[in-house]
């Protein structure tokens, strides 16, 4: 999915990267990092899924395998 697609996945679930940062615990840096493709992140990954609704595979194909069942 395009950076601009899953930024505007995650204002339309009301929050921002700041605050999923500030959720995480880690800089807003690395959170950019992840949407932009620049750094595979897990926990910041899964966040972002969760607050969006979307699926890792679509929101990063071919990047995070999907969680055990």
């Amino acid at each position: 999915m395009h950076p601009a697609d899953i930024k505007a996945a995650i204002e339309k679930a009301g929050t921002t990267q700041a605050a999923i940062a500030r959720q995480l615990g880690v800089g807003p840096v690395m959170v950019w990092q992840v949407i932009h493709g620049r750094s595979v992140s897990r926990p910041v990954a899964d966040a972002i899924a969760d607050i969006t609704g979307l699926s890792l595979k679509k929101l990063w194909p071919g990047v995070y395998e999907d969680k055990a069942a």
